[in-house]
């Protein structure tokens, strides 16, 4: 496939467009991040789910302002170039989303400033500017992407994908074309159509664009 045989390019957010884990930076200089970095920690060692992780640490930001948090996450360094990216790329005509277990009002702030058309997330009210306890998370990406493709009636192999952690080996498997983007996870780079190592998102549109340039007869694995 070329890249005008894609619909949608979706990104991971932590490692990918943010460089660092951004809500567990937010959480330790809010003063949660003890308690947040421990369901990290208990998840790591299988002992809770993903979910029961995300759950607790979303449930830790309860009653907390919303604003509070986001000016903490403004601190946390983005990859060059991320918008630029996804104008480019939105000029081939792709839906450029966000593909994320991160809440729904950081993927906000993110299509805010940046451009994105939308994002697939886990979803945590804020009511009046207070982030409360009402969570729907989405330990399960690739489900979050098929249901995604459901409503655009689109097949999952006409997306793409970019991630660096092992929740997106999932993703990786059933899209039509992924990348390893600074992932330091073998197991991830392994299950990735292609690996980059940059500080310029640029350079992920300028792979995508090397697709139109592969005959089919080489296309084929």
């Amino acid at each position: 496939m070329n890249l005008s045989s894609y619909s949608v390019v979706s990104f991971d957010v932590d490692g990918t467009i943010f460089r660092r884990a951004a809500l567990t930076s937010a959480a330790r200089n809010l003063g949660i991040g003890e308690r947040w970095d421990t369901y990290d920690e208990m998840y790591h060692h299988n002992r809770i789910t993903l979910k029961e992780c995300l759950d607790n640490q979303y449930k830790l930001l309860s009653g907390t302002r919303l604003e509070d948090v986001l000016r903490e996450v403004s601190k946390v360094d983005v990859i060059g170039n991320v918008r630029e990216t996804v104008v480019k790329l939105q000029g081939h005509g792709l839906g450029v989303i966000l593909l994320t277990d991160n809440p729904d009002f950081l993927c906000a702030y993110l299509v805010e400033r940046m451009g994105f058309n939308g994002y697939v997330a886990s979803k945590v009210t804020v009511k009046e500017g207070i982030i409360t306890d009402e969570i729907l998370s989405l330990p399960d990406k690739r489900d979050g992407l098929r249901k995604y493709c459901n409503w655009l009636s689109i097949s999952v192999k006409k997306c793409i994908h970019v991630g660096d952690w092992l929740n997106d080996i999932p993703v990786f498997r059933v899209v039509g074309h992924s990348i390893a983007l600074n992932s330091k996870f073998e197991k991830v780079k392994g299950a990735a159509s292609y690996v980059l190592n940059t500080d310029n998102l640029l350079d992920v549109y300028n792979h995508l664009i090397t697709l139109d340039q592969v005959k089919p007869a080489l296309a084929i694995q």
